[in-house]
């Protein structure tokens, strides 16, 4: 009898969450129809992608093809991108072709366009949709460079092998000599090949020639590392907030990253968050459905070895577990102190081996967290209290 009682209750939340999709996707046709302003009309996305759901990446995918202005149109864009549903993937496929002539060259009548085009490309790979590699690699030979900018990162984040062939082919013509009075057009997208090579690969080759050498080893057969062994935290994570409390899924769908109490949290409600354990068992909190954990720095070789694809948080500062480990969560940083030596640290410890940190200010003035996030390129989010026991929004 027990199961299927639970078969029927886990029934009822699918069909109770798909009626409130429903509700909120209705309300925000009501909202886009009202609107008065470009801020109105990205609001009403926003608070419709905070879902994370496939229903409401399909409707706002609708607006990035509507009779709306280029802030709009990339808003929305970006938006199925945070939703991070790889089923949004073929959706965006088929936008993009629809830019016809402007993916092979760059059009100054279309300005617009050409903004909405590299918001497309950029939330293909925001959703990781590996079906899309063969479409991105297309456009790496096209005289588009704001466009094959966009798919170089892209193509980084999706990390899937079969790419390669075209990135090594960009990256040669990227740093192909200039002639006398002639210039490399491609030039500027050398950073950008070389980035991608090196987050698929885990490679840290820098020339054409080197990574010649190490693809011609490798070929086809090549089977890119998983995420997380690489060092730093995956590119699409660019928010993230530490909350001890309970509840607050709605708010905390907005963060790409967030740290929470294991026992406060169910599976089901883990599946629309990517989130690391604040203690606890690292592989208790896998299989509960986390990302990973955060985890003593006396254990985080060990735990690397054992888990490859966890993501690994140490608290504080630690040149022992740096090497091993994703992100450092620090709340001792000083906004008014840019000089401080623990930001030199930190700094340091990103440059050897990516390692981000995630810094907690609490109390701290917005403008104070948004100036240190600038100078120092780590991760802030203010929190209301001490104990993280109050969410704030992003």
């Amino acid at each position: 009898m027990m199961k299927p009682l639970l078969l029927s209750l886990a029934a009822l939340l699918v069909q109770a969450k798909d009626d409130d999709v429903e509700s909120k996707i209705k309300a925000f046709a009501d909202q886009m129809k009202a609107a008065k302003s470009d801020a109105e009309r990205t609001a009403a996305i926003d608070a419709l992608a905070a879902t994370r759901q496939f229903k409401a990446a399909q409707k706002i995918l609708q607006v990035v093809t509507g009779p709306y202005s280029e802030t709009v149109r990339v808003a929305a864009a970006d938006a199925v991108g945070k939703i991070g549903d790889p089923k949004a993937g073929p959706g965006l496929q088929t936008v993009l072709s629809s830019f016809g002539g402007l993916l092979t060259s760059e059009n100054p009548n279309r300005a617009a366009d050409q903004k909405v085009a590299e918001a497309v490309v950029r939330a293909i790979g925001t959703v990781r949709d590996r079906s899309a590699v063969r479409q991105l690699t297309n456009l790496l030979i096209s005289n588009n460079i704001p466009l094959m900018a966009e798919a170089c990162r892209s193509l980084g984040k999706i990390r899937d092998a079969s790419c390669l062939e075209g990135l090594l082919k960009l990256h040669y013509a990227a740093n192909s000599p200039e002639g006398v009075g002639a210039t490399n057009p491609r030039k500027p997208l050398a950073p950008e090949t070389l980035a991608a090579l090196r987050r698929i690969s885990g490679q840290k080759h820098t020339t054409p020639d080197e990574w010649n050498k190490w693809y011609k080893t490798v070929g086809r057969a090549f089977v890119p590392p998983p995420d997380e062994s690489l060092g730093g935290l995956p590119p699409e994570i660019r928010t993230f907030a530490v909350y001890s409390g309970k509840g607050e899924l709605e708010t905390l769908a907005r963060f790409d990253l967030v740290l929470l109490d294991p026992a406060n949290y169910s599976k089901d409600e883990l599946k629309r968050l990517k989130a690391v354990a604040l203690s606890g068992d690292l592989k208790a909190a896998l299989d509960k459905g986390f990302a990973g954990a955060v985890v003593d720095p006396a254990q985080a070789a060990e735990l690397r070895r054992k888990f490859p694809a966890a993501l690994l948080v140490v608290r504080g500062r630690s040149r022992e577990a740096a090497p091993h480990v994703n992100a450092a969560l620090v709340d001792d940083l000083d906004p008014k102190k840019p000089n401080d030596p623990a930001v030199d640290e930190l700094k340091d410890m990103k440059s050897r081996h990516e390692t981000a940190a995630l810094a907690v200010l609490v109390g701290a003035k917005p403008a104070e967290a948004a100036k240190l996030a600038k100078d120092t390129g780590f991760l802030v989010y203010v929190a209301p209290d001490k104990e993280c026991s109050t969410l704030a929004a992003p």
